[in-house]
């Protein structure tokens, strides 16, 4: 654009100058020998910033300049569960940022959920939860995995729903996007 803008203003420059010049009728007078040569300084200017802008313009780098954009993405790990006993402790393990696993002490009876990252496009997450205690077929665990990229809201990638008793639930998720 400033390219365009630049060889538009010189053309329109060249023009007038050249009609300037064009007009005049030729002059045999000596007296008027100044006059041209004031003339052809002012052309010879025009062409010296001519070709100057020409230079500067030609100089610049023709490549991509738009800086490369790495994607950053936030994984939330989430785990609901209902028992009719209290004081249940559940272990939640998740993949971490650095491809660690931690493992997590929650209760349960309660929501919890915790998030992550950033991380990079491939990053597989992983969230297990086991019940190290026996519940009697009375335990119901309700797992997520959600993942936020640039910044955007957290979009829902994998759930595990089940309404079935049990001890122990793995989810996984490979972020692909």
């Amino acid at each position: 654009m400033l390219r365009l803008l630049i060889r538009f203003t010189l053309t329109r420059i060249l023009c007038f100058t050249r009609l300037k010049f064009f007009r005049e009728p030729q002059l045999m007078n000596r007296k008027r020998t100044k006059a041209k040569t004031k003339n052809k300084t002012d052309m010879r200017t025009i062409l010296r910033l001519a070709i100057i802008a020409t230079i500067s313009l030609t100089a610049c780098n023709k490549g991509n300049n738009n800086p490369v954009v790495i994607d950053e993405y936030y994984v939330k790990y989430e785990v609901n569960s209902s028992t009719i006993y209290s004081g249940v402790k559940l272990n939640a393990t998740i993949t971490d940022e650095k491809n660690n696993t931690k493992t997590i002490i929650i209760d349960a009876r309660s929501s919890w959920g915790t998030i992550i990252g950033p991380v990079k496009k491939g990053f597989k997450a992983t969230l297990n939860v086991t019940c190290p205690t026996e519940t009697y077929g009375q335990l119901r665990l309700y797992t997520q995995i959600s993942v936020s990229k640039n910044s955007s809201p957290f979009a829902l990638k994998k759930i595990d729903g089940s309404d079935t008793p049990r001890n122990s639930v793995q989810i996984d998720y490979t972020i692909d996007y």
